[in-house]
């Protein structure tokens, strides 16, 4: 709706509902961006994991899991392949260094997401700051006047 001057008229319920809709929407963006986080913090010791074993040593540790609750002593190492994800279920078989290669273009994939996934956020985030200063602007009006 619109007024004489040309200035769009929202309801009260209408900037509710939009702010509404705007939190849900930054909760999940901010959920999309931990994921993606921790998908390139998993890359990252992928490929770390595959600098260590490129220089065979007497004895190392490697991980058994992502947060380190488990570590595998081992000794003289030597890999020829390995079997990295490629998605959808699939894995390959393949050299650590076409292993190092894959990982990096899928940290390349995920950090253009993340870039994206953070201007979509910033947006969100700066919409949703409008609205709030709006209510909050009608709020102090009403309670001048009420």
């Amino acid at each position: 709706m619109s007024d004489e001057k040309g200035r769009t008229i929202i309801s009260l319920e209408d900037l509710l509902a939009q702010a509404d809709l705007l939190k849900r929407q930054i909760d999940e963006l901010q959920k999309l961006q931990a994921e993606l986080l921790d998908s390139l913090s998993a890359i990252k010791s992928a490929k770390d994991a595959l600098e260590e074993l490129k220089n065979p040593q007497k004895e190392m540790y490697l991980s058994g899991d992502k947060r380190n609750f488990l570590m595998l002593k081992t000794s003289q190492v030597s890999i020829d392949k390995v079997l990295v994800y490629l998605g959808l279920s699939y894995y390959a078989e393949v050299t650590p260094d076409v292993a190092v290669k894959i990982l990096s273009e899928r940290e390349n994939e995920l950090n253009a997401s993340l870039q994206e996934v953070n201007k979509r956020l910033t947006e969100s985030a700066n919409a949703y700051a409008q609205i709030a200063e709006i209510l909050n602007s009608i709020q102090a009006q009403q309670q001048k006047g009420g």
